[in-house]
């Protein structure tokens, strides 16, 4: 018997002397990873044939008719939904996915090719209602791979929809993106630290299974944001107009509200803990130090926060998005040809010895208390 069986039947033996369960533990076959990855690639191969025949029987006629082609594609995600509500093996979920994906894809090109690519694409509006349409459909298939990536495509829909808005005169400028996603970055942070301080009431209430998915793509989508205004900011922008003179704000601004959030997490933290108000405020004042250094590398400051979130959950998937952010973060900060060697190699050396201080700190605390 295997440690995870060991583990599974002692529990089961807590639970009924307790008497919250009765009679024997029910086996839980697991399928092999193999016989799982074989089924996906068999749901896979049968949806690019189902999509084969599809186009050679309906999207050839249909590819000078947006609407045909957005109403086959409404059809598509209907077929998909229905799969997935009517269960199944791994073969049949994978297959609904691509089917879905596939339906998603024609519904939006036949929309803009009904209205006019340039017309619609140009539109905040078109973005808000691809958002709405993603959220709808991330809220409404009972999946939990479906849910994440229609969260993602909700986040970009609602990108670009800001993009466009903030943008002003200049929305073909790909510049200003840093700009209008820059105020993406806090936005996300902030929601999956409410979701994280707050997932054990959403266990209680029966939401944890429609909730979790939407933070694992709010998390994907907000370090990749950070990351991209982290690249992309330039602190000499200014210099080509009023309309170039946002770009140098946006890492501030993301850097910035991204640290709030984080010292905000901090305090709940410090309180759940029950530390003392010293220790409090040192973490705190810590926190707000480290953010003001690292604030031109808003990745770093959303990395950091993600593996507080994920220490906190004890989520190895949101652990892994943390250190790679902060990773890529620090390279892609320390390789920007547009600071200076001199400020960034400060940055990095004083934020070293900030954390290294504050672990010092901790560990007296933490010593003190043993020894009393």
């Amino acid at each position: 018997m295997t440690t995870e069986l060991q583990t599974g039947q002692r529990l089961w033996q807590d639970l009924a002397a307790r008497g919250e369960v009765q009679g024997e533990r029910p086996d839980h076959t697991h399928t092999p990873w193999a016989v799982r990855c074989l089924m996906g690639a068999a749901g896979w191969l049968g949806a690019l044939f189902f999509q084969l025949f599809l186009v050679g029987t309906v999207f050839v006629a249909a590819r000078e008719n947006g609407i045909a082609m957005a109403v086959t594609g409404l059809a598509m995600i209907a077929l998909a939904a229905l799969l997935y509500w009517r269960g199944g093996g791994i073969a049949a979920g994978q297959f609904a996915l691509a089917v879905s994906l596939s339906g998603q894809g024609m519904a939006v090109f036949g929309l803009v090719e009904a209205l006019g690519f340039t017309r619609v694409t140009e539109s905040a509006g078109f973005w808000a209602g691809l958002a709405l349409f993603e959220a709808a459909l991330a809220l409404l298939v009972p999946n939990r791979l479906h849910r994440l990536l229609c969260a993602v495509g909700a986040w970009i829909g609602l990108a670009g929809a800001m993009h466009l808005v903030l943008a002003g005169s200049e929305p073909d400028d790909w510049l200003l993106l840093t700009w209008s996603l820059g105020w993406l970055v806090p936005l996300g942070c902030a929601l999956v630290t409410g979701f994280t301080l707050a997932e054990a009431r959403l266990c209680a209430a029966g939401r944890h299974t429609l909730l979790e998915p939407l933070a694992d793509a709010t998390l994907l989508f907000t370090l990749a944001v950070a990351l991209v205004v982290t690249g992309m900011s330039h602190p000499l922008a200014w210099l080509g107009g009023p309309e170039a003179g946002r770009i140098p704000l946006a890492h501030w601004v993301a850097g910035g509200l991204a640290t709030v959030v984080l010292a905000g997490f901090a305090l709940a933290e410090c309180r759940r803990l029950a530390l003392s108000p010293a220790l409090q405020g040192a973490v705190l004042a810590g926190v707000a130090a480290f953010g003001a250094l690292m604030a031109a590398a808003p990745a770093v400051v959303a990395g950091v926060l993600a593996l507080g979130l994920a220490l906190r959950r004890a989520s190895m998937p949101w652990l892994g998005l943390g250190i790679a952010s902060i990773a890529v973060g620090f390279i892609w900060y320390y390789s920007a040809l547009h600071w200076t060697l001199l400020a960034k190699s400060a940055t990095l050396a004083v934020a070293g010895a900030l954390l290294l201080a504050g672990r010092y700190r901790l560990l007296r605390t933490r010593t003190g208390k043993e020894a009393a």
